[in-house]
């Protein structure tokens, strides 16, 4: 990836981000400029505009922008950085900053209300679609179905490369870093995500799966990018939700979180739930039941 600055202030964001003591992925850093290059083409902004804006007006800038809180959120975290880099002050900005974290937890609130107020699909109805994808020989679909299915993984998580054990131990640690794998052993498979949502607090996920359908479809599959386009290049994170596809039908057309919310209300029915919840939450990459409880339990008890 070429990693280019339009102004000062933007190439020393990005030299702080790649010499700190854990640098960000190019991906990471990628999205950082084309957000700090969006604000600056959508305010007719040149130069080091950031850090010669007062907080006031920048926060006002972000007020301007009709999107989605969470969005507000990201683009209020290239002023911050380019504010403390520079060592200026950012009270202000972390005050608005709280604001809309708790105006998006009060979205998040009520999209959860109305999602238990509508009915999903059950555990056997997804679980017998999934079974079906593999009878019908669309293997990678019936894969990131599966993977995002049993382990409440996120679509990010399953923008994965399949590798053989032996080619997998021959990659040096920046090959690896950043980076989601699907490794192909003898008699199991190990799925390695180092990019999820969760990695800064949770550190490499290393998961286990010793299923035979698994271990039969990806030693049928050449080793590579699950996901890719019909030109043949890599899906980026930001395309995720347009090509994968996850239970659909006329009534419903399921997201990631629906799948993990099933699973979730099924657990419950389940002996021994609270250890089952704790794996999944693990897998998931949250380890808290507690952000079970506030975001993805749908009983009524």
């Amino acid at each position: 990836m070429s990693i280019k600055a339009t102004s000062a202030e933007l190439s020393k964001l990005i030299i702080q981000k790649q010499t700190q003591p854990r640098p960000v992925s190019l991906q990471t850093l990628d999205k950082y400029i084309k957000q700090y290059e969006f604000l600056t083409i959508s305010f007719n902004k040149s130069g080091d505009w950031v850090s010669k804006s007062t907080e006031t007006q920048l926060i006002n800038l972000i007020k301007k922008m009709d999107i989605k809180t969470a969005g507000q959120m990201n683009y209020l975290n290239i002023f911050f950085m380019i504010k403390t880099i520079n060592e200026q002050p950012t009270e202000e900005i972390l005050k608005f900053r709280e604001t809309l974290f708790k105006k998006k937890d009060k979205q998040t609130e009520q999209k959860i209300q109305e999602k238990q107020t509508q009915n999903l699909p059950s555990y056997s109805e997804v679980e017998t679609f999934i079974n079906n994808l593999y009878k019908d020989g669309d293997f990678i679909r019936y894969l990131y179905n599966y993977l995002i299915f049993m382990y409440g993984l996120r679509n990010k998580d399953v923008n994965l490369s399949i590798i053989q054990a032996d080619k997998f131990n021959k990659l040096d640690d920046k090959q690896k870093k950043g980076n989601n794998f699907l490794v192909v052993k003898k008699t199991e498979c190990e799925l390695i995500i180092d990019d999820y949502k969760t990695r800064n607090t949770y550190g490499t996920k290393n998961i286990k799966i010793r299923s035979r359908k698994i271990l039969k479809v990806c030693q049928s599959l050449k080793d590579g990018p699950i996901l890719v386009k019909a030109n043949g290049s890599n899906v980026s994170n930001d395309e995720l939700s347009y090509y994968i596809r996850l239970f659909q039908n006329e009534e419903f057309h399921l997201t990631e979180a629906d799948y993990f919310k099933i699973n979730v209300l099924y657990i419950q029915t389940q002996p021994n739930p609270l250890k089952k919840l704790q794996e999944i939450a693990k897998t998931r990459g949250t380890q808290s039941i507690t952000n079970l409880n506030q975001y993805y339990n749908l009983s009524d008890e």
